[in-house]
């Protein structure tokens, strides 16, 4: 193939990829970018796989434009991923100030082994799944009070 490959055409950002023809491929999975000021939150739900790949690839391109301080990527939505979905996410430091990190906020099980197996674990701030930080009292039968003959 002669001329530039589109696909490493971004020099300041992230790869620019080949236009992944619109949306996602439907129910596979949804990615929303949520921008602040310094941060900015990718949220993923659904799969992460060879078919999805490229539409990541677009958001990412997009929400590293602007150069944010921190990227967070909330995984806790995402059921599965696979390897090149997993070193685009944690090679996203690259487009960081300062050698930066990308935070992987709350993976399931799978995606963190995932990420723990190919030493990608390591390119990344992991956010774990909090559990039991939601109080929760134990359930206390009420007595009951009809209010007559009182």
């Amino acid at each position: 193939m002669n001329g530039p490959d589109s696909s490493t055409a971004g020099r300041d950002g992230p790869p620019v990829p080949p236009d992944p023809g619109g949306p996602a491929p439907k129910g596979r999975v949804t990615i929303e970018v949520e921008a602040c000021p310094g941060v900015t939150t990718i949220v993923v739900k659904g799969e992460l796989d060879l078919v999805t790949m490229p539409f990541l690839a677009a958001q990412l391109a997009l929400a590293t434009r602007d150069g944010p301080g921190r990227l967070v990527f909330d995984l806790s939505g995402t059921h599965f991923m696979d390897c090149g979905s997993a070193r685009l996410i944690a090679g996203a430091g690259r487009w960081l100030p300062g050698g930066g990190r990308p935070v992987i906020r709350r993976p399931g099980p799978g995606v963190r082994r995932l990420l723990e197996l190919t030493g990608l674990d390591a390119q990344c701030e992991i956010e774990p799944l909090v559990v039991g930080r939601i109080r929760t009292w134990p359930f206390a039968e009420a007595e009951e009070h009809s209010g007559v003959g009182r």
